[in-house]
């Protein structure tokens, strides 16, 4: 299995998990929520979040909550941006020395020659991925706040991976360009930007500003308060549609000529707008039972007149 179809299939079984969530309550429940939406979590009243006992459970439940109580720091999602920020540094190594590791990828790497990224788009992707780390690893340690909340290690896990196969969809499509023995540095041409990245790289930067909005706004806010400002007087979480919209620009920075979206990060989306969307629709939930659904009315979950 070459490099790009190992992340697409990654993603793919990711994506299946997230729409699982959705078709078992329990799997919901109990694996995917977790911070404020978890139904134990430790920052929360007792009172408010405690469930009665059942002792009809199904062993599915039992199994799942046996599984679930395996769980880290919510905290510990700092090492999701440490690993992005290490991915990056290590294949922007690999990719301007020429590296063994990423020449032999990029010649185990499926398509005939000359379909895949050009030079430019390859280092583009590759940079605009690390500053993606860069950042979210800056506002992790500087915007997060001291939490006990837990969250489960399976899904810390999960995100490690994700993120590894992450920082190599951003440039793995450029087979050709990697394999050439040249270095990648006299392959660039420096020229007006192309049509996609005059679309894309504002597009990076607008969601980024806006995510980063998000996040400071919400850093700012009361403990488990409920957010009222710009977007999110709209929408419940639109720091989850800029992470949605990031991922969008870098499939178009980063698509083939010929090619509209680059597959193996829109494989990557997929993986995200389904985490994102499953988290979302209990963001709103949560928000409906702890501040009431006339606070909550009118807000979409995470798109806007879709979702």
């Amino acid at each position: 299995m070459d490099p790009a179809t190992l992340c697409k299939a990654f993603f793919a079984v990711g994506t299946a998990v997230d729409l699982g969530g959705i078709l078992l309550p329990s799997f919901r429940e109990n694996i995917m929520n977790y911070g404020s939406r978890g139904s134990k979590d430790s920052d929360s009243k007792p009172s408010d979040f405690q469930k009665p006992s059942n002792t009809n459970q199904s062993t599915l439940t039992k199994i799942i909550e046996k599984v679930a109580s395996c769980q880290v720091p919510h905290p510990w999602f700092t090492h999701y941006y440490l690993v992005s920020v290490a991915s990056s540094a290590f294949w922007g190594y690999q990719i301007f020395t020429g590296g063994a590791i990423v020449k032999v990828l990029a010649a185990s790497a499926g398509g005939p020659r000359g379909t895949g990224m050009t030079a430019n788009q390859v280092v583009l992707a590759w940079a605009l991925m690390g500053a993606q780390g860069g950042r979210r690893l800056y506002e992790s340690v500087t915007l997060t706040k001291a939490s006990k909340s837990k969250m489960w290690v399976g899904l810390w896990l999960i995100g490690i991976a994700y993120y590894i196969f992450m920082g190599i969809s951003a440039w793995v499509e450029g087979n050709a360009v990697l394999s050439d023995p040249r270095p990648i540095t006299s392959l660039l041409e420096f020229s007006k930007p192309s049509l996609k990245t005059a679309i894309g790289v504002p597009l990076f930067i607008s969601a980024s500003a806006l995510q980063n909005d998000c996040h400071k706004h919400l850093a700012s806010l009361k403990k488990y308060s409920l957010p009222q400002r710009g977007p999110f007087k709209q929408i419940v979480c639109p720091h989850y549609l800029a992470e949605c919209l990031i991922y969008v620009s870098l499939a178009i920075i980063s698509a083939p000529p010929g090619q509209a979206l680059n597959k193996t990060v829109l494989a990557g989306l997929g993986f995200v707008v389904t985490n994102l969307g499953v988290t979302a629709d209990s963001t709103k939930k949560w928000y409906v039972e702890k501040f009431g659904a006339e606070n909550i009315k009118g807000r979409w979950r995470m798109i806007p007149y879709l979702y």
